[in-house]
């Protein structure tokens, strides 16, 4: 338990650095693949920026103004490991996504509050989070256990 907890705060604190590494511009557009949700709805498709490099993972959307209702980013966490993020210079409200290795959702964070620097997150190993625009996730009736389709997923 203390490590995590120290493993928690030393989150926390690549938080702080990442909040102030960022430009005050948001990031250029990253590379862009296709993804997919299979929920109890349905397929929903999305198109999604890949963040993959600590710098990419750090700044991740903030500072963006819009984030189409089909768009998305999806941080590569791989191998894997417990995932929190933050809302620190997010103008956009977002659903947040935590999924494991072989594609499943573990964990949602619904709605989170731009701004926000209070860390999100899961405790389960988990090699990807996908962010998109809040309310999503109740819209399309995704819940964990949902499955998410992507090459960075194993399932």
């Amino acid at each position: 338990m203390r490590l995590a907890a120290l493993s928690f705060l030393s989150t926390i604190g690549l938080f702080s650095a990442a909040a102030t590494a960022c430009p005050q511009a948001p990031q250029p557009t990253l590379p862009q693949s296709e993804l997919v949700i299979e929920s109890g709805t349905g397929v929903h498709r999305f198109t999604v920026e890949l963040a993959q490099t600590e710098a990419e993972k750090a700044c991740g959307l903030m500072r963006r103004q819009r984030l189409g209702g089909d768009e998305g980013m999806l941080f590569d966490y791989r191998p894997g490991g417990p995932a929190y993020m933050w809302m620190a210079n997010t103008i956009i409200p977002l659903d947040i996504l935590f999924i494991a290795a072989d594609g499943r959702i573990v964990h949602i964070e619904r709605r989170t509050t731009p701004f926000s620097l209070e860390p999100v997150g899961t405790p389960s190993t988990v090699t990807g989070v996908l962010e998109v625009r809040a309310g999503t996730a109740d819209s399309l009736g995704v819940e964990p256990g949902d499955r998410v389709r992507h090459s960075l997923f194993d399932g």
